[in-house]
């Protein structure tokens, strides 16, 4: 008979806090300990992807009973590594990984945001029972209500970690009640491995394809991708997240070969149809992308560009991917939407932007309300909960670690939200990290 195992990891690397989670890690164990009589608690510590997996893969085959994870967590799951190097497990990833877990093993994310889309995927994925936290989380001295932890608390005391409403989910007065004592831990939600019907983009290709057939409705995106693909030579360009193929509809004239690949069949179909009513069928393919791997030959193309979809896709996966298929000296361009607070002092690029925006619409008619049919349709809101935004610090750093000579602008400022493009710069094989991941 299999003894069952109580696995704890915790990390200290990716932000701050390292030392604190090793000691929140040790109270939890310890508490494991007494609760789960007969079984064997593991405490771990594990900075990166291979790590994790090294430790998985070193356990009796069914005998996880419990995986805790104490760490940062980003929305699609535990952070590893640091800011210099982050990693996080993507979803291609996460399915091709062998977690020995016993049967009716349970799962527990210490993370901030984990049930918000985490939880409930991997509780899909491996057919456990996962559970998470909705709010940030923090650090405690006491376990059933917030206290205080003091530079000098000792480390032989115990430490939790639990989520919390606070400052980053309610703002200063969220904070000031955290403070006053008035907040207390939130209960971990828990998600049983029920099958979901994950959302995508065919439920509204066609509102999508009406609002955006013409990609200079997005003016501030157009306007930085079209300076950065001028050449004096036709270019060859794949578009990771095509959509409705508008972005390469427009850059045809100028092009050797557009490569458009989306995971959406129903996004692929619209791109194929109005590249040949513009009579760019010969110049331009259209491909449904199943996975990370991109059917393009090693190093064929000049540019890859992905507008508005990059938080969508298996990071490090693609990036490999990405490095494979483009020519010395070819760049990677990324514009996302991420998801980020205003600040006071942003108020003045908040109403530029939204001045720009406005006189976009005001030059493409139909949009506004083509847009507004898309946004008040259930499906969209749908997407987006299945899809979620990342916060800014996720792609900024990962962007800037994986190809550090690059540039990162911020080209659009909303009250919630912000939109990033970044310029890998010319790419060759000494300039890109490479065996990190």
């Amino acid at each position: 008979m299999v003894k069952p195992v109580v696995w704890v990891g915790y990390t200290t690397r990716y932000r701050e806090g390292g030392p604190r989670f090793r000691q929140a890690a040790r109270t939890l164990a310890k508490e494991l300990g007494e609760r789960v009589p007969g079984a064997e608690v593991r405490l771990a510590r594990v900075e990166s992807k291979r790590e994790f997996l090294e430790e998985m893969a070193a356990l009796p085959p069914g005998s996880l009973a419990q995986l805790h994870l104490v760490a940062h967590g980003g929305m699609y799951g535990p952070m590893f590594g640091s800011r210099q190097w982050p990693e996080q497990f993507s979803r291609h990833e996460w399915s091709a990984a062998q977690l020995p877990f016993a049967p009716g093993a349970q799962a527990f994310f210490h993370t901030c945001r984990s049930a918000r889309w985490f939880a409930p995927y991997f509780a899909e994925t491996f057919g456990v029972e996962a559970h998470g936290y909705h709010w940030y989380t923090t650090f405690s001295r006491h376990k059933h209500r917030f206290a205080w932890v003091p530079p000098t608390h000792p480390a032989h005391l115990p430490l939790y970690v639990f989520g919390c409403k606070g400052r980053k989910s309610h703002g200063w007065l969220g904070a000031a009640g955290k403070y006053a004592g008035a907040a207390l831990p939130e209960v971990m939600r828990s998600y049983r491995p029920a099958a979901r019907t994950a959302a995508g983009y065919d439920a509204v290709a066609e509102l999508y394809d009406s609002a955006f057939r013409d990609i200079r409705v997005r003016a501030d995106e157009w306007r930085w991708l079209n300076a950065r693909l001028a050449s004096s030579t036709p270019l060859s360009i794949v578009d990771l997240g095509c959509g409705n193929g508008a972005l390469l509809c427009q850059l045809a004239p100028e092009l050797s070969e557009g490569i458009g690949l989306d995971a959406s069949s129903q996004m692929v179909a619209h791109a194929r149809a109005n590249a040949l009513s513009r009579g760019w069928a010969q110049r331009l393919r259209f491909d449904t992308l199943v996975g990370p791997l991109l059917p393009v030959p090693d190093q064929s193309v000049d540019r890859v560009v992905s507008l508005l979809s990059f938080r969508y896709l298996d990071w490090d996966p693609i990036v490999r991917e990405v490095r494979r298929v483009l020519r010395p000296g070819g760049r990677l361009l990324v514009i996302d939407m991420v998801h980020s607070p205003l600040k006071v002092w942003q108020a003045p690029a908040l109403v530029r932007s939204k001045w720009r925006t406005l006189a976009a619409a005001r030059r493409f008619a139909p949009y506004r309300s083509a847009l507004g049919r898309l946004l008040a349709d259930p499906s969209w809101a749908k997407m987006l909960e299945s899809n979620p935004m990342r916060a800014e610090h996720e792609l900024s750093w990962y962007l800037r670690s994986r190809f550090p000579k690059g540039r990162l602008d911020v080209i659009n400022v909303g009250l919630r939200s912000k939109i990033l493009a970044f310029d890998s710069g010319p790419l060759h094989a000494a300039s890109v990290p490479r065996g990190r991941e």
